[in-house]
């Protein structure tokens, strides 16, 4: 059995590019074949700014988006991040998503796949976004 690999799309801005460039990197993990690769979206999750009562490390979520979200990082294996920059800095969606889930990111690998119209092409989010990753 293939290690499962969640590629996330980490904007969730009117407009974004992130899904094609999401599409293209499914693409390339799919054609790989060392991983069972699934398209995640954060969009689809409908993430308030975080809104649980009890830390996150104590799973006790009390609201249906937060379960969803749990069940969908829990279910993976590891992680590919697809994000634009915003102001040298990650997408505020995924900085909220990273937030709202702690012990179901433990010890799993994570990568990224940075974009933008800048000269930075996505990386100093990427830097940014790192530091967010590696303390869970």
């Amino acid at each position: 059995m293939d290690p499962k690999l969640h590629i996330i799309i980490s904007s969730t801005r009117p407009g974004r590019v992130g899904p094609a460039v999401g599409r293209w990197f499914h693409e390339l993990a799919r054609r790989h074949g060392g991983f069972d690769a699934e398209l995640v979206d954060l969009i689809d999750f409908h993430l308030p700014l975080y809104d649980e009562a009890v830390h996150p490390r104590m799973q006790q979520y009390e609201h249906e988006h937060t379960r969803r979200w749990s069940a969908s990082v829990d279910a993976a294996d590891a992680f590919v991040f697809v994000m634009p920059e915003y102001n040298y800095s990650p997408p505020p969606a995924l900085v909220n998503a990273l937030a709202y889930v702690t012990r179901e990111w433990h010890y799993k690998p994570a990568g990224f796949v940075g974009y933008g119209a800048g000269f930075s092409g996505g990386l100093r989010a990427v830097q940014a976004a790192r530091l967010h990753v590696t303390t869970l």
